[in-house]
C-alpha cells in the first residue's frame, strides 16, 4: 500500500485473512486499482518472497499430528488461496511437504475460497468421496469452501478468526489444537 501512496489499517488485512490477494486488494483500494489488481498482487508476491522464512514457524504438536494422521493411512492435501509453488516452498523450508499428496492454490483453478473449486479439485485428483473427507481450516472462508463443497468440515482456533467468527460459518465441529484431530478420526 506505501508503494502506490495508499494508507490502510492493518485490522483491514487481519480481517481478510484467508481471501485471496485479488479479493483483499479489491476489497482495501480505491476503485481505480482494481484494473491492476493482478500487479498488486505480483507486487505483494514478490515482497513476500523476499522474506526471511525465518519469520513462519508450525504451531506446537503440527508436525507430529501431521506424522499420526499419515502414519494412520489417510491422505493429507492442501488447498490454499496462496499460489501452490508458494505453499510447496513454505512447506518445505518448514519440512512438512512431505506430509501431504496434493495441492491446490489460487492459480490451480479458477475461483479461490469461499468457493469450493480447490477441495473439489483435490477430491477428483485423489479419488476420494466428499462423506470420507474432512477438511480443517482457521478461517470462515476456508470453512465456507468445505460447506459448499460438501464434505466434513473442522474449524480450529489456532489462526487470525475467532471461536465466534468460525462458529458462524457453522463447521461441523470446531477444535482449539490440531492434535485433538487425529481422535476424530475413524
Amino acid at each position: 500500500m506505501e508503494e502506490i501512496n495508499e494508507p490502510f489499517d492493518p485490522k483491514m488485512i487481519l480481517e481478510r485473512i484467508g481471501y485471496s490477494l485479488y479479493q483483499i486488494f479489491q476489497d482495501i483500494t480505491p476503485i481505480e486499482y482494481h484494473s491492476k489488481l493482478e500487479d498488486l498482487r505480483q507486487r505483494y508476491i514478490k515482497h513476500f518472497q523476499s522474506l526471511d522464512i525465518s519469520y513462519i514457524s508450525l504451531l506446537p504438536e503440527v508436525s507430529e499430528t501431521l506424522s499420526i494422521i499419515k502414519k494412520r493411512g489417510f491422505m493429507q492435501a492442501i488447498a490454499t488461496n496462496k499460489t501452490a509453488t508458494e505453499a510447496e516452498r513454505i512447506l518445505s523450508e518448514l519440512k512438512v511437504s512431505n506430509y501431504f499428496d496434493e495441492m491446490a492454490g489460487f492459480m490451480t483453478v479458477d475461483k479461490p475460497k469461499p468457493d469450493p473449486d480447490m477441495i473439489l479439485y483435490l477430491l477428483d485428483k485423489l479419488e476420494i468421496k466428499k462423506n470420507e473427507t474432512v477438511f480443517v481450516d482457521d478461517t470462515g472462508i476456508g470453512l465456507t469452501a468445505g460447506i459448499k463443497a460438501g464434505v466434513i468440515t473442522i474449524g480450529i482456533t489456532t489462526g487470525n478468526n475467532t471461536l465466534q467468527q468460525i462458529q458462524k460459518v457453522r463447521p461441523d465441529t470446531v477444535i482449539n489444537r490440531l492434535s485433538e484431530l487425529p481422535r476424530l478420526l475413524a
